[in-house]
C-alpha cells in the first residue's frame, strides 16, 4: 500500500517540513506518494501531537460511550481525520460519518433554504448526501447541468438557471423544455421577459472567455505553439498544420 512507502524517518522529516510551511502537494510529489498519504500519516499525526492529552481522553471516552468518531470529532470541534488517526486502535461505529453534516454541507443547506435552489458553485455528491437526509430536495438535469431545488421554488429555479449559467443558449424552446422538466407553466409574458433579459448572454460570456485567454497568451512567451494558435481556447495547432 502507498502508506508503506513512508518510513518512520520519512514521517518525521515530512512533519518537520510541514511545520516549516512546505505544501503537502509538493511533499507528495517529492516522496512519490499520493497526497492522501501525506495527510493520513504525517499531517494528521502532526495535528494529533498538538491536541492536549485531556482532550484526547475526552474524545476516546465519548467513543467508548457509544458516539461515533465523527460525532466525537464534531463534539469537540476536531478534524475527523485527526480523530481517526489517534483513535485508530479503537473500533468505531461502521456507520461513522454517514449521518453527519459537515460545515460545507451546512453552508450549502443554508443556500438551498434561502434561495430555493443550487445551480452553480457546489459539489454534486455533497448535495446528494444532503438529499438523503432531506428527501424534500429535488434534483433535475438540463443541458448537461445538474441542479437542485425545493418544491414551490420552481419558477425561481428556472430563471436562476439562465441567470447563473450564461454559457447556455436561451430560446423559447429552452424555456419550454425547462418548464416541462420542472412541471411549471410559464406565461407568454414571462417567456418574453426571460428571452429579452438573458438572450445573447452566452455570446458575451464566450467573448469574455476568449479575451481572457488572449490576455493569458500574451504573457506566455515560451509557448512553442503561440504563433500557430488561433484566438480562443485552442493553444495547439490543428492536425495537419
Amino acid at each position: 500500500m502507498a502508506a508503506n512507502k513512508l518510513t518512520k524517518d520519512d514521517v518525521k522529516e515530512i512533519q518537520r517540513l510541514l511545520r516549516e510551511g512546505v505544501d503537502s502537494k509538493e511533499l507528495a510529489k517529492r516522496y512519490g506518494v499520493d497526497r492522501s498519504t501525506i495527510y493520513n500519516r504525517p499531517k494528521y499525526g502532526l495535528k494529533a501531537q498538538k491536541i492536549p492529552v485531556e482532550l484526547k481522553n475526552k474524545v476516546i471516552q465519548a467513543i467508548n460511550d457509544g458516539y461515533t468518531k465523527a460525532e466525537a470529532a464534531q463534539m469537540y470541534d476536531l478534524n475527523i481525520g485527526t480523530v481517526t488517526f489517534f483513535t485508530r486502535g479503537i473500533n468505531g461505529n461502521h456507520r461513522q460519518g454517514n449521518h453527519i453534516i459537515r460545515l460545507n454541507g451546512i453552508k450549502l443547506l443554508n443556500r438551498l433554504m434561502n434561495d430555493g435552489y443550487l445551480i452553480s458553485d457546489f459539489n454534486v455528491p455533497m448535495v446528494r448526501n444532503l438529499q438523503q437526509k432531506f428527501p424534500l430536495t429535488r434534483c433535475a438535469r438540463f443541458k448537461d447541468k445538474t441542479f437542485f431545488y425545493l418544491p414551490g421554488r420552481e419558477e425561481e429555479t428556472a430563471e436562476a438557471f439562465f441567470r447563473e449559467k450564461p454559457d447556455r443558449i436561451i430560446s423559447y424552446t429552452a424555456i419550454e423544455e425547462i418548464s416541462v422538466l420542472l412541471v411549471i407553466k410559464i406565461s407568454s409574458k414571462n417567456k418574453a421577459r426571460l428571452l429579452q433579459q438573458y438572450r445573447g448572454k452566452h455570446i458575451q460570456y464566450w467573448r469574455s472567455r476568449r479575451l481572457i485567454q488572449r490576455s493569458l497568451d500574451d504573457y506566455i512567451d515560451d509557448n512553442p505553439f503561440k504563433e500557430n494558435a488561433e484566438p480562443g481556447f485552442r493553444l495547439f495547432p490543428k492536425n495537419g498544420e
